[in-house]
C-alpha cells in the first residue's frame, strides 16, 4: 500500500500542511527545525498502535481543538494484489484507494472507503438495532430506579453486539433480570412484554450478521493496515554488544548502557540483529556448558545474518560472524568478501568508519522491520540518512535506498545535496518555518521557497556541470572558458557583451564560470585545466590575485590565459573601474538613495569618494562607507550596484552609461579576445592534451 497523499493539521509547529503529495522515494528538504523531523513522526501516527498526546496538538489552535479534526490523515493506494485479497474475502467490493486518519477526540485509528457505499440493506440492518436500542433506553428510563439499578443495560448502551445470536441472547438475560427484579409490579412486566414483543420483531428483520463496512474495517486493519517504520541515526550499532544489559533493557530496567564500552542508547537495533541471526537469547546460555555446540550455534546465527544483509549490501559481499566473548559481550566482526573468494579487513564493526557502521545499521533495521511485515507493505520514514557518507557514498546510497525499498515507500529528510536523486515535484519537497508564528510550511512546487532554503537543491541541480567538468570528453569538445573571481564579474561580462552589441568581441563563444570566492579561484581554474578545458582566468589586480597568478604559473598555465583587468596599458583594480567614475556612481545613488534613505543617505559625487585616495571606485566607496559606520550604513554592496546596472542594460535603459564607458569596456573584450587567438595559435590541442 502506497502513500499518495497526506495532511496534517495541529500537529506541534504544523498548524496545516495541506494536501501533499508524495512519490515512491520522497525527500523533504529544510533548514533545521523547519519541520521535517515533525512530518515523519506525525506520519507515524497513522500507525494502529500509536497514540496522538496533548502534547503533540498545537497550543495556538485550542479554540480549533475543541472539535473533531483530523490531525494526520493519508490517502493510500492499493496494488493489485492487496485489491484482489479484499475482493476474496468482499466479493462486492472493488477497493483501490482508501483514506486513513486519525483525530484528537478518538483515539482509534479510523478508515474511510470514499466511493465505497454502505449496501441498503446494511443500512436497514443498522436501522433496526438503533431502533431496538432506543425502545429499550426509553423503557429503562420509565420504570422505577430501584428497579433499573438491577439491570445490567451494557449490551445495548456500549458497542453493536457482533451478530444476531449474540442480540438475541443477551436480549432474552435482560428478559429474565427484568422479571426478578420486578416481581411485584406488575404494569411494568405488562409494559415490559409489549416491548419486548416489537424489539424480537426488530432483531428478525437484522438479515446479517454484522455490518459489512465494520468487518471490512476489522480486515484491512488486521491484514493489510500500512506499517510506518521511522528510522534516524540513534538506532546505530557499534561492535560489542553486552547481552547481560541487553536482556535488562528488554525487561524496561534501569540499565547502564547495551554497548560494552561505546555509549549505545536503544536496544531495537540489536533486537532486530539478533531476529535476522535467529539467535535466541536462552537457547544461547543454555549452550555455554558445551562449547562445541556453543560455536555451531553461533556460526549458523553467523550464516543465517550474512545471508539476509547481502542482498541489500551495495558493493562487493561481506561477511558477519557473531563471537561470545567473556563478561557475555557478543561483538559483532564483520569480513570483507571479494570476488575472486578472497576475505580480507576482517575486525569489529566498531573499528569501520561512521557511514558504513550507519549503512550496516540502517540495513539491519530495515531487513528486519521489513521481513517482519509480511504482507504489509512498509513505508520507511528516514531522518537525515547518510549524514556521515562521504559524498560520493550518498550519491551511491540511491540505488540502496531503491533497493531496500523493494515493494516499500521511502520518505526521507536531508540537507544533503547528494541524496536528492528526484526533482519531479512530490518526490522533493520543501520545508519552511515561519518563526515569528513558528509554524511549518510544505512546498510541493519547491522552486517558490526561500532561496536561502533551496540551497541544497541549487546545489544538486548543478551536479551536472561537476560531472561536466570531470568528463574529460566534454572539456576537450567545449569552447574556451574564462573564470573570473565572482558573480559580479560574470553578470557584468554577459550584461556589458549586449550593451556593446560587438559582434567581432563578442562573449558568445565563452563559457564563464564564477568562482564562489578568491581563494577558490586557483583550485577551480586547475581542475578545469587539467580535465582538458580551454582554460583562461581573469584577475582583478591586487596582491592576492597577483598570488594566485603566480601560483597558476606553476601550474602550467601559460601567461596568456592569465589576464588581468587593463586599459590602455594601465592596470585597473577590478572591472567597476572600467566605468567612468561619474556613470558608476549614478547607479550607486540610484541603489543606496532608496536603500539607506532612513539613514540620511545623500548623493555622492566623484571628489566626495576620490578624495580618499583608494585604488580602484570600490575600495574608495568603501572608505566612505566606513566613515558613516556609526550611521548604520553597513558595509558598501557592489553586488547591489551590479544587479542595478545589469538590470537596466538588460532592459535597455542604461542611458546613464555614456560613450566612453563604452568605448573602456570594449577594450576588455578586444583584451579577451585577442588572448584566446594568441592561445589558439602557439597551444595546439595536441600539446594542450599532453600536458593534461
Amino acid at each position: 500500500m502506497r502513500l499518495r497523499k497526506f495532511r496534517v493539521q495541529a500537529f506541534r509547529c504544523i498548524h496545516d500542511s495541506g494536501d501533499i503529495v508524495v512519490g515512491d522515494l520522497a525527500a523533504f528538504v529544510g533548514r533545521n527545525e523547519s519541520g521535517k523531523t515533525t512530518i515523519l513522526q506525525a506520519l507515524t501516527m497513522l500507525n494502529r498502535d500509536e497514540m496522538i498526546s496533548e502534547l503533540d496538538l498545537c497550543d495556538e489552535m485550542n479554540e480549533r481543538l475543541k472539535s473533531e479534526i483530523r490531525i494526520v490523515e493519508g490517502d493510500f493506494e492499493l496494488n493489485h494484489d492487496e485489491t484482489e485479497i479484499v475482493k476474496e474475502r468482499f466479493p462486492d467490493f472493488h477497493i483501490t484507494k482508501l483514506k486513513i486518519f486519525r483525530t484528537n477526540k478518538d483515539p482509534e485509528i479510523q478508515y474511510d472507503f470514499g466511493d465505497i457505499k454502505i449496501s441498503e440493506e446494511e443500512d436497514k440492518n443498522l436501522e433496526h438495532w438503533q431502533n431496538s436500542t432506543k425502545q429499550l433506553s426509553n423503557f429503562v428510563e420509565s420504570i422505577p430506579n430501584y428497579i433499573s439499578k438491577k439491570l445490567d443495560v451494557d449490551f445495548f448502551t456500549g458497542n453493536t453486539p457482533k451478530d444476531k445470536k449474540i442480540i438475541q441472547a443477551e436480549l432474552d438475560e435482560f428478559d429474565n433480570s427484568l422479571r426478578d427484579a420486578a416481581t411485584d409490579e406488575q404494569q411494568v412486566i405488562s409494559e415490559w412484554e409489549k416491548v419486548y414483543a416489537d424489539i424480537t420483531k426488530n432483531v428478525k428483520k437484522i438479515l446479517i450478521d454484522n455490518t459489512e463496512t465494520d468487518a471490512l474495517k476489522n480486515f484491512i486493519g488486521d491484514n493489510l493496515h500500512p506499517r510506518f517504520v521511522y528510522f534516524s541515526d540513534y538506532k546505530k550499532i557499534l561492535g560489542n554488544i553486552n547481552l547481560s544489559e541487553y536482556i535488562k533493557e528488554s525487561e524496561n530496567e534501569t540499565s547502564a548502557g547495551i554497548e560494552y564500552i561505546e555509549g549505545f542508547d536503544r536496544a531495537e537495533t540489536v533486537r532486530n540483529l539478533l531476529y535476522l541471526a535467529e539467535l535466541d537469547i536462552e537457547k544461547l546460555e543454555g549452550f555455554k556448558s558445551s562449547p562445541s555446540k556453543l560455536i555451531k550455534f553461533l556460526n549458523t546465527a553467523s550464516k543465517n545474518l550474512t545471508q539476509r544483509l547481502n542482498p541489500s549490501w551495495k558493493g562487493e559481499a561481506i561477511n558477519v560472524e557473531l563471537r561470545l566473548n567473556p563478561g557475555n559481550i557478543l561483538s559483532v566482526v564483520l569480513s570483507d568478501v571479494h570476488k575472486d573468494g578472497t576475505i580480507t579487513n576482517t575486525g569489529l564493526l566498531n573499528r569501520r568508519a561512521e557511514g558504513f557502521k550507519w549503512t550496516f545499521s540502517f540495513i539491519v533495521n530495515f531487513a528486519a522491520e521489513t521481513q517482519r511485515s509480511e504482507l504489509k507493505e512498509a513505508i520507511l520514514l528516514l531522518d537525515e540518512p547518510a549524514r556521515n557518507l562521504h559524498p560520493t557514498q550518498q550519491a551511491g546510497i540511491s540505488d540502496l535506498l531503491k533497493n531496500l525499498a523493494g515493494s516499500n515507500q521511502v520518505l526521507y529528510a536531508t540537507h544533503s545535496p547528494f541524496m536528492i536523486f528526484d526533482y519531479t515535484p512530490g518526490n522533493l519537497l520543501v520545508v519552511e518555518l515561519d518563526r515569528k508564528k513558528h509554524l511549518s510550511r510544505i512546498f510541493y512546487d519547491y522552486w517558490k521557497a526561500d532561496d536561502a532554503t533551496l540551497t541544497p537543491i541549487l546545489y544538486g541541480l548543478s551536479k551536472g556541470l561537476v560531472g561536466s567538468i570531470t568528463d574529460r570528453g566534454v572539456g576537450y569538445n567545449s569552447r574556451p572558458l574564462i573564470i573570473v573571481e565572482s558573480m559580479s564579474d560574470t553578470m557584468y561580462l554577459n550584461a556589458f557583451d549586449k550593451f556593446l552589441q560587438d559582434p567581432n568581441i563578442s562573449m558568445n563563444p565563452l563559457n564563464v564560470v564564477p568562482a564562489y570566492s578568491k581563494n577558490s579561484v586557483l583550485p577551480l581554474s586547475i581542475f578545469y585545466h587539467t580535465h582538458g578545458y580551454n582554460t583562461f582566468v581573469l584577475l582583478d589586480n591586487d596582491y592576492e590575485s597577483n598570488q594566485i597568478a603566480e601560483q597558476l604559473k606553476n601550474n602550467k598555465f601559460s601567461e596568456t590565459q592569465i589576464i588581468f583587468f587593463e586599459s590602455n596599458g594601465n592596470l585597473l583594480q577590478s572591472i567597476e573601474d572600467y566605468m567612468v567614475t561619474e556613470d558608476y556612481l549614478y547607479a550607486v545613488n540610484q541603489t543606496y538613495e532608496i536603500k539607506l534613505r532612513r539613514e540620511g543617505f545623500t548623493n555622492l559625487t566623484k571628489e566626495e569618494v576620490l578624495i580618499h585616495g583608494k585604488n580602484g571606485i570600490v575600495e574608495n566607496l568603501k572608505a566612505v562607507w566606513n566613515e558613516h559606520s556609526d550611521d548604520d550604513w553597513g558595509e558598501f554592496e557592489k553586488e547591489e550596484v551590479c544587479r542595478y546596472i545589469c538590470s537596466k542594460i538588460a532592459l535597455g535603459a542604461a542611458t546613464f552609461l555614456t560613450e566612453k564607458t563604452r568605448d573602456r569596456t570594449r577594450t576588455l573584450y578586444r583584451i579577451i579576445a585577442e588572448r584566446i587567438r594568441q592561445y589558439q595559435n602557439t597551444a595546439p590541442r595536441e600539446q594542450f592534451s599532453n600536458e593534461s
